[in-house]
């Protein structure tokens, strides 16, 4: 079995972060909640950030 670059780790990591911070943001959206929509929007950058990195980093 290969092991994972780190790269590639995380990317895994920031698409987890990014699914997660998708469907947190729709129920932030879907429940009018301000505070949370703001807290999933961070949680997409950091996700998106990451990919980012991973991207550049192979």
């Amino acid at each position: 079995m290969s092991e994972l670059s780190p790269a590639q780790r995380t990317a895994g990591t920031a698409r987890i972060l990014v699914t997660a911070g998708v469907v947190f943001a729709v129920e932030a959206l879907w429940r009018g909640s301000v505070a949370r929509t703001v807290m999933a929007c961070l949680v997409l950058a950091l996700g998106g950030g990451l990919l980012f990195v991973a991207k550049r980093a192979d």
